[in-house]
């Protein structure tokens, strides 16, 4: 039956959608931040775990305080993720009495963010539905190719489970869900303490049975953290490339997979890892230039903040323009055999014309000019990598770790 409280669920369901797909002007674009932003897991927890705080963390106060007073509110009337959840289950009532048998988890996965979070170390951040609703209308974005589809998959799997069974993922999975009704049951205990209150008070056992199961999902999700962090100290480093303004430490773990930063990227260049990270980094954001991105004739260009200003956990720090000319991603590394210059001494300097840094110099060699990267003004913007005319392309970006801040003078503009 369609009410006008689902009336009201599907406007905002739409207008979510609409800000995620982008399709609002451009001044509203960095507003994407807003929707993955609203929930107290991912703002809070992001922020705790990077030791990070600023005027975004702003955004999780509602969800954290309306509980106390009005329940699951948000769940049951804004959530876009819950009434698309909601929508597919009423088309399989038969089953509707499948999650009486599921306990409810969400509650405990929650506090495992929470705990884990609070050592440096979030695991399940990108659980959160808001992230999830965010990632797959963050898919549809160009250029379109299979690679970007992965950011919907947590879409689809609720779908898929709620049509299975209805209800499943907000009355018993969903971590935000969980955290409400923690936050609900605190309001009414507090309501029930106040001596005006009607509700009979919960007695010490019961006070006493709740505290120790919050305590105990605390520290697991505590333990937990610290097992990861142990685990990746010891790992090879990755040579996948990061967005400009990356967490340089636990990037796997801060980052949702809202996919927020891939489309905000005006040149097609962050995608979705696909394993290069480990297995804890899939579906993670990373570069990939011209020698790994087929038909990219694309770069980061100097000027260009886009992906920074839309991260809702802190796992990309915002930086302005000035930020960014001094920000190495990466480092231009020339392979002499393969350079039409170096390899067959034939004038070829295409990467030093290009290059917007001026990080490209000459060395005389054979009689002929041959290029030079000085790495200490290479940003590793991809430049040089677009615009290789040898084949297979002779010069390359490769990452940096960490990203490093250089205080070479601005560049010029891109030629």
């Amino acid at each position: 039956m369609f009410t006008r409280r689902n009336l009201f669920r599907l406007i905002v369901f739409v207008a979510f959608a609409l800000l995620a797909l982008g399709a609002v002007p451009e001044t509203w674009r960095p507003g994407r931040v807003a929707l993955p932003g609203l929930n107290p897991l991912l703002n809070l927890g992001g922020a705790i775990a990077s030791r990070t705080f600023g005027l975004l963390t702003l955004l999780a106060l509602p969800l954290l305080v309306l509980p106390f007073f009005k329940g699951r509110l948000f769940c049951w009337r804004l959530c876009p993720m819950g009434f698309a959840a909601e929508t597919v289950g009423r088309l399989n009532t038969r089953n509707a009495g499948l999650i009486r048998r599921i306990p409810f988890v969400g509650k405990g996965l929650a506090l495992v963010i929470l705990g884990s979070a609070a050592v440096g170390y979030p695991v399940f951040l990108w659980a959160d539905p808001l992230c999830i609703f965010n990632g797959f209308f963050a898919a549809w974005r160009e250029p379109l190719v299979w690679t970007s589809g992965v950011t919907a998959i947590g879409f689809v799997l609720i779908l898929l489970a709620s049509l299975i069974a209805p209800n499943i993922w907000c009355h018993r999975l969903c971590p935000l869900g969980g955290l409400e009704e923690l936050l609900t049951l605190a309001g009414n205990k507090i309501r029930s303490n106040n001596p005006t209150s009607v509700q009979e008070p919960p007695s010490l056992a019961e006070n006493v049975r709740v505290g120790r199961r919050t305590f105990l999902g605390f520290a697991a999700g505590g333990a937990a953290g610290l097992a990861y962090g142990k685990t990746i100290k010891g790992r090879t480093p990755v040579t996948a490339i990061r967005p400009p303004g990356a967490a340089h430490r636990n990037f796997n773990a801060l980052c949702s997979r809202c996919g927020n930063c891939m489309k905000a990227c005006p040149y097609g260049l962050i995608v979705p890892d696909l394993g290069s990270t480990g297995m804890d980094g899939l579906f993670t954001p990373v570069l990939k230039f011209r020698s790994q991105n087929t038909a990219q004739e694309e770069f980061c260009f100097q000027g260009c903040t886009a992906c920074t200003q839309v991260c809702p956990s802190g796992a990309i720090r915002f930086l302005k323009a000035e930020e960014k000319l001094q920000t190495a991603i990466g480092l231009a590394k020339i392979d002499k055999k393969k350079c039409i210059a170096w390899e067959k001494a034939e004038y070829c300097v295409v990467c030093q014309e290009f290059c917007p840094y001026q990080a490209i110099n000459e060395t005389r060699q054979k009689g002929v000019n041959c290029p030079t990267v000085d790495a200490d003004k290479c940003r590793g913007c991809g430049a040089c990598e677009s615009q290789c005319p040898a084949q297979p392309i002779a010069i390359i970006i490769e990452r940096r770790d960490p990203q490093l801040r250089l205080t070479d003078p601005a560049p010029n503009k891109a030629k």
